[in-house]
């Protein structure tokens, strides 16, 4: 008897797919810098809002929403085509043992991306337990998806010498963001304690947006920003997988 079918997912070319990585780094990065902006040029407290602080003020939350539904609708396909791409690979290197991370990376990325695009629409001075929520799954599940990636680079470069500067910028970038990520949980408790929830309080001085006054949480936004650029640089390494496992 033969075993169940695998799924075949409709594939994009490798150049295709090099630039709907750099299209989605670049407006994941362009949303930073125009959502910042604009922030800053409304006269708001330029040191240093959270990223989220920047969709409760007009001037600026049009970026944040526009990038981030655009962002998240491009991963999803992204995530796909490289389920798609390491599934071949792992068919052709049996013994790799990616089959079950490549599946769990893919959901996470995708469980991810619509988050993403739902936090776009979920202002968190309106809606802030949702919105954390909803914060919590982007960036563990991005972290997720970061983390099994390297373990799947790793896992090349053991079969393919030739992988070996992907695993190395990859894991790079996984633990500087690994230490962003722990960096903005430190600054936070230290403001909110153990619940690590950002205080509604805070929302007084984001929609006055001139003084957002707490030291702890502006490095807490600090390592915030740098953990998404982090995570932005882990997507970047993908053009470099895709010329790798177009070869």
């Amino acid at each position: 008897m033969s075993g169940p079918a695998k799924i075949v997912l409709p594939t994009m070319s490798s150049l295709a797919t090099r630039r709907l990585v750099k299209i989605t780094v670049t407006i994941q990065i362009a949303t930073l810098l125009l959502s910042y902006l604009s922030w800053v040029l409304d006269g708001c407290d330029p040191f240093i809002p959270f990223i989220s602080d920047t969709d409760t003020n007009p001037a600026s939350s049009w970026a944040f929403t526009i990038g981030l539904t655009l962002t998240g609708a491009l991963m999803v396909p992204l995530a796909l085509q490289f389920f798609q791409m390491r599934r071949k690979w792992g068919d052709r290197n049996k013994g790799s043992g990616i089959e079950k991370m490549n599946l769990i990376a893919t959901i996470s990325a995708i469980i991810s991306a619509i988050a993403t695009i739902w936090i776009s629409y979920t202002p968190w001075h309106q809606q802030m337990e949702l919105h954390m929520i909803q914060a919590r799954v982007i960036f563990g599940g991005l972290m997720i998806w970061a983390i099994l990636s390297t373990v799947i680079a790793h896992r090349m470069k053991e079969a393919d010498v030739r992988f070996s500067p992907l695993f190395l910028n990859r894991k790079n970038w996984t633990i500087f963001s690994l230490i962003c990520l722990i960096g903005l949980a430190i600054s936070v408790f230290s403001y909110a304690g153990v619940s690590l929830a950002i205080p509604e309080g805070h929302m007084d001085t984001v929609l006055e947006c001139s003084d957002l006054g707490h030291p702890s949480l502006s490095v807490a936004a600090f390592f915030e920003w740098s953990m998404v650029l982090g995570l932005a640089g882990v997507s970047y390494t993908g053009v470099q997988e895709t010329h790798l496992l177009d070869e």
